[in-house]
């Protein structure tokens, strides 16, 4: 069944018994009143009739006072302490004898003949013999029959015209709420069917469900078609990165096999080459890997870290593998923040310094911020706003003698989106480069 055919049933069914429980309701509520009602007038005659028995002369017909109070159309009773009765009236337009029914420690009793109900209640009277007796009045209710009939047949009939356009009321609510989902259905199989993320029209200043729901996919497939262009040029890199070496590789392996079982020193030529471009390509995949692993959901481990030790463990790095000095300056801070992704994002940056420069590396603390300095080649400034995209190199050939895979600054952004980091970097050709890190909520120098 769908969805708009089970809102539809739902909500009708559902406005149906809350008007049925209702107009129960009213139904109910108005034969209680009536019978009330009645009950009152009963009270009143009884009232009178106690009244005037005690100021009835005792010459006077008991019969014929009586006869007065009677109810209309129905009957008065005395009857002793014993239940014996000393008196039975009833009135002359009811040809039959009224059945009744009284119940005890009630104030009145509803009893049915006929289809018709029955009123019946008594009360305590002292007869003319001083003794107690009790008086029991008894009264059909004809008119309110009819007006109970008629009232439950008025309800009935509006339950039975509402169904109308409570069911087009229904199936109307039922489409607008199914109309988007529709809508997104059909979205979705054609993206499926033409490999396109097409999105959803989305109306101005609604804030409703249904407006969260559109604008909650259309971010979805704006993501997704953002990841899948991301993923089409990282494998369209990756595969042109990796020709090259494959070509060297294969180009001195064919070389090896003409030349070199015959001299030595092509031999050494070769296998020097093959070495070097099979440590690259292990470098660009180790760092593929680490790119792809940043970008899975990591936990960050934040804890109070202390920034100059890890400053100084990477000092040390540079100085027993490369023999390069990295000189730490400024006063430590304490930052919160996963030590470890921190480490490894300051090591991309002061390993780029290394790289691309023969002078001491500066890094200076100062108010939460992190300031790496060079003075080496430097970057040209039209290169500077695409220094974060995956495999984009400043100059390939010397990119290519240092071994860059154009990946390393890449892994840098993710992990300061993790860490919640900003990163600068300001430069100029033959003096030097700078990158300043620091904390998101921390205004940056120039």
């Amino acid at each position: 069944m769908k969805l708009k055919t089970k809102i539809n049933l739902f909500s009708t069914l559902l406005t149906l018994f809350i008007i049925t429980t209702s107009f129960t309701g009213i139904f109910l509520i108005y034969q209680k009143l009536a019978f009330q009602n009645e009950y009152t007038q009963l009270q009143n005659r009884a009232g009178e009739l106690m009244s005037g028995m005690s100021k009835v002369d005792a010459n006077v017909n008991i019969s014929s006072f009586l006869r007065a109070y009677i109810p209309s159309n129905g009957a008065l009773r005395i009857v002793d302490e014993n239940d014996e009765q000393l008196m039975n009236m009833q009135a002359t337009a009811t040809v039959e004898r009224i059945p009744f029914v009284l119940e005890e420690n009630a104030d009145y009793t509803i009893s049915y003949w006929k289809d018709m109900p029955i009123i019946a209640t008594n009360y305590p009277l002292i007869w003319s013999t001083g003794e107690v007796v009790t008086l029991q009045l008894i009264e059909p209710l004809p008119n309110i029959a009819q007006n109970i009939a008629l009232l439950k047949w008025i309800l009935i009939a509006m339950a039975l015209v509402a169904i109308i356009p409570i069911y087009l009321a229904s199936s109307i609510l039922a489409g607008i709420i199914a109309k988007p989902i529709q809508q997104l259905t059909t979205t979705m199989q054609q993206n499926i069917t033409t490999n396109r993320y097409e999105q959803l029209p989305l109306q101005q200043n609604k804030k409703d469900e249904i407006a969260e729901m559109t604008t909650t996919y259309n971010a979805l497939m704006h993501r997704l078609e953002d990841n899948y262009l991301k993923q089409q040029q990282f494998v369209g890199n990756a595969s042109h990165e990796l020709k090259t070496p494959l070509t060297v590789i294969e180009s001195y392996a064919k070389l090896l096999q003409r030349r070199g079982f015959q001299n030595e020193q092509v031999a050494y030529e070769a296998l020097t080459a093959i070495t070097k471009e099979t440590a690259n390509m292990q470098d660009m995949i180790t760092q593929m890997l680490q790119l792809a692993s940043v970008n899975e959901n990591v936990e960050i481990a934040s804890s109070q870290t202390n920034i100059e030790p890890l400053l100084q463990e990477i000092a040390m790095t540079m100085q027993q593998a490369y023999a390069r000095e990295v000189r730490i300056e400024g006063n430590s801070f304490m930052l919160m923040t996963d030590a470890a992704k921190l480490k490894q994002l300051l090591f991309i940056f002061i390993d780029n310094a290394r790289k691309y420069s023969d002078q001491p590396i500066t890094v200076t603390m100062t108010d939460k911020q992190i300031i790496i300095e060079d003075t080496g080649i430097g970057i040209p400034e039209k290169d500077l706003p695409h220094l974060f995209e995956r495999f984009y190199r400043v100059d390939k050939a010397r990119n290519r003698k240092t071994g860059g895979t154009g990946l390393g600054l890449a892994i840098a952004k993710e992990l300061a989106d993790l860490l919640h980091l900003t990163i600068q970097i300001s430069s100029a050709v033959g003096v030097g480069t700078t990158v300043t890190i620091s904390s998101k909520d921390v205004m940056i120098h120039e």
